[in-house]
């Protein structure tokens, strides 16, 4: 740590109450040297050879410590320039005060060792170094001048050996000042990197979908993040209060564990208002305990969905090993359906197998589709034009009328952010089920209708297909967007499934609505 970043330190307080302590220990001084000498106590002591210059300087000396202290409570100058000042006063106070008592003899050069000290202590390691030096310049020069007045015989090694011990102790002082201000500074650096981690990890802790409960060794809650008081259906007040008076249940649940910590965590029945939990127990120190809360619906989606990928996956390598002996079984039966050697009955069983073999061959192409999935690339898609190449795309395969799938009420300028395959295969299995389904006991011919706008809410643009056929059984709502699920003999039961998939690949939403004929889906795009 270089000496700009020790001067740095939030140090400045301390700084300025150890100059304040300096400035009462002068003025305390000098009032004791003023009633001695009026006294008369010391007066043949200090000041022997002008007692009359002694006083004058002590009472020089009390007005310049009143002005320092005033100095110090106002905090100006700043305390660089103001410790030297300090010094400066000093040393030439006492300075007076050696050269009127007989030099360095009368032993008052032990005064300045303080002020070096208290003034080494707040500086720098080069200015506190010109403290010493120049009060040893000036008590060389006073002996100097006591010499050519003739007045005693000049004290050098004393001179010198206080010289010394001034520069030791300012050294000292301020090699100690220099190591506390950088511990300082590591402390509070330490601090603060402490305290930052610390609401870093009460930040985590509080985004954590786990539910989370601290207990201290009385077992009463001391902390309890957003998911547990979610889970918990606690409030604010959780905090502090007592684990079996707020949540017997888990406070059960806990003495379970203290009798078996090997045994498995069983769920908890929900209560008022709670989720069903999975409780797990940690010990901390200190005998505090760490509860960890699972939310049991959301573990059992989680292994359902886990087992659903282990069964797409099967079912993916399924299909493909049926494809070929497929293509065998299609292709055979054609060739079988072209011999002239076919009779009525022969040519009714080649038709079934066709038949089921085309049905089993969508059913593969349906369950590669959700295993080979691409990544989505979304782009932006002016919405209406999208339609009409996807409607003159969809009517080249499908002899249809002109008018049976209509998307004038689409705005022209609504755009979406979605990948394109993606939305021309969801389009084209929801004309394919309206078509296939829709279709089936309706008065007059199918059509479709596609309407598009915003909602109000968030701006998210959105698209109805809504046709005119005899709509979705009530009894079966809930159940067209489950795998495998189909009211025709001839649907896969995949096509609703791999468009709502679709959907949600692209953060989009597919969702049966309620309407007074017919079926109506609208697709929300993402805002």
């Amino acid at each position: 740590m270089n000496a700009a970043a020790i001067r740095a330190a939030p140090t400045t307080s301390e700084d300025w109450r150890l100059l304040r302590a300096l400035s009462l220990y002068r003025l305390l001084l000098d009032t004791l040297f003023l009633v001695l000498t009026d006294s008369g106590v010391i007066g043949g002591v200090f000041g022997g050879d002008n007692p009359l210059w002694f006083h004058r300087i002590c009472v020089a000396y009390a007005l310049a410590a009143l002005a320092l202290l005033w100095l110090v409570f106002a905090r100006r100058p700043r305390i660089e320039r103001q410790a030297p000042l300090h010094f400066a006063a000093d040393l030439t106070a006492i300075g007076g005060l050696i050269f009127v008592s007989g030099g360095v003899s009368s032993g008052l050069g032990v005064l300045l060792i303080t002020p070096a000290v208290g003034c080494g202590l707040v500086l720098g390691a080069r200015t506190a170094l010109v403290l010493p030096a120049a009060a040893t310049l000036a008590l060389f020069g006073e002996e100097l001048s006591r010499a050519a007045l003739r007045t005693t015989r000049p004290e050098y090694a004393g001179v010198a050996l206080l010289g010394v011990i001034l520069f030791g102790s300012t050294l000292a002082a301020n090699a100690v000042a220099r190591r506390a201000r950088e511990s300082e500074a590591l402390a509070a650096r330490v601090g603060l990197d402490l305290q930052n981690l610390a609401q870093l990890n009460q930040r985590i802790v509080e985004q954590m979908a786990t539910g989370v409960v601290v207990l201290d060794e009385n077992r009463r809650i001391r902390l309890l993040n957003a998911a547990a008081r979610h889970l918990l259906a606690a409030g604010q007040t959780a905090e502090g209060a007592d684990l079996a008076e707020r949540f017997p249940e888990l406070a059960v649940a806990l003495a379970a564990w203290e009798r078996n910590p090997a045994r498995e965590p069983e769920p908890l029945a929900p209560w008022a208002g709670a989720q069903e939990v999975i409780p797990r127990f940690t010990r901390l120190g200190s005998g505090a305990l760490l509860v960890l809360l699972d939310d049991a619906a959301r573990l059992r989606d989680q292994a359902q969905q886990m087992k659903l990928a282990a069964l797409g996956r099967l079912s993916a390598g399924i299909a493909h090993e049926i494809r070929n002996p497929l293509s065998a079984i299609h292709h055979a039966g054609q060739l079988l359906a072209e011999s002239p050697r076919c009779g009525p009955e022969e040519r009714h069983l080649l038709d079934m197998i066709q038949r089921h073999s085309t049905r089993i061959d969508r059913i593969v192409q349906d369950v590669l589709h959700l295993s080979r999935r691409e990544a989505a690339a979304p782009s932006r898609l002016p919405l209406r034009a999208f339609l009409e190449r996807s409607i003159a795309l969809y009517r080249e395969g499908r002899p249809l009328p002109r008018a049976a799938i209509d998307c004038t009420a689409v705005p022209a300028d609504l755009t979406v952010r979605f990948d394109p395959h993606h939305l021309q295969q969801i389009l084209h299995n929801l004309w394919d089920n309206s078509f296939e389904h829709g279709a089936r006991e309706a008065r007059e011919e199918l059509r479709i209708a596609l309407s598009g706008g915003r909602l109000h809410d968030r701006g998210a643009p959105w698209l109805d297909i809504a046709d005119n056929g005899r709509g979705v059984p009530e009894e079966v709502r809930d159940r067209i967007f489950e795998p495998f699920f189909t009211t025709a003999h001839q649907g896969t039961g995949l096509g609703l499934y791999l468009a709502r998939e679709l959907c949600e690949y692209n953060h989009a939403r597919l969702q049966l609505l309620n309407a007074e004929r017919g079926a109506r889906f609208r697709l929300i795009f993402s805002a």
